[in-house]
């Protein structure tokens, strides 16, 4: 990707969007590239990461460690969204590690440089505050699934939003059972247990390499309402 197919994707971003073409244009000459490969650590819990970066390419993965080195999956960054490091605005260490879940292309810009930039527009700065509520937003979406939803309904959850599908498209099985324990904070067996629960419902359908939504609102009310019995 040149320098300008990213001014470009950067205009369509919040807090970017409102800044001057001619600030965008500077940032996207400044942008450090990186390529990471699947299993690479962007950064890790308890390090100091003050930058901003930009996902071109790929797909990363939140997590943090127990003391007692048990590892609980957050949430996923996608292609076109932005990270914005805990440090970059605290300068305290990182509270969760953040990695790529599959080869991953990143622009990133260190603090001073965003700042110097950014500063100079209240829309953008105001964005930025914008963000920052729909991080605390998303925080207590986890928060509230591990408090109030059974490890089904978080399954289900964790199905509706990484596959994102019709019903009758079958999509591919890019996620193990490990992975998925991770997001459910279970057992592989359980997950494996939980899916075919699901299957003999009439709800999905799985074989070894494929899965398919055959009832996804019957899924989606199941989420909702706490319908424990459809699982």
């Amino acid at each position: 990707m040149g320098m300008a197919d990213l001014g470009l994707r950067l205009a369509g971003l919040p807090v970017f969007g409102k800044l001057a073409e001619e600030d965008r244009r500077k940032l996207a000459r400044l942008a450090v590239c990186k390529h990471y490969e699947k299993g690479d650590f962007i950064f890790r819990q308890g390090e100091h990461w003050a930058y901003v970066m930009y996902l071109a390419e790929g797909r990363l993965g939140w997590s943090i460690l127990s003391e007692d080195g048990r590892r609980q999956a957050l949430h996923e960054v996608r292609e076109g969204e932005m990270v914005w490091g805990h440090s970059f605005f605290d300068d305290l260490p990182a509270p969760a590690d953040l990695e790529a879940r599959e080869l991953s292309l990143v622009f990133r810009w260190d603090r001073q440089t965003i700042a110097s930039v950014v500063s100079r527009s209240v829309d953008a700065v105001w964005d930025v505050s914008r963000h920052l509520a729909g991080a605390t937003r998303r925080a207590r979406e986890i928060v509230y699934g591990f408090a109030f939803k059974t490890a089904a309904q978080r399954l289900a959850s964790l199905l509706l939003s990484r596959y994102p599908y019709p019903e009758g498209q079958p999509a591919p099985r890019d996620m193990t059972l490990d992975e998925m324990a991770g997001f459910v904070g279970v057992t592989p067996a359980l997950i494996c247990r939980l899916l075919y629960g699901f299957a003999e419902r009439g709800m999905i359908r799985l074989t070894r390499a494929e899965f398919e939504f055959l009832d996804r609102k019957r899924l989606e009310v199941f989420v909702a309402d706490g319908n424990r019995s459809a699982a």
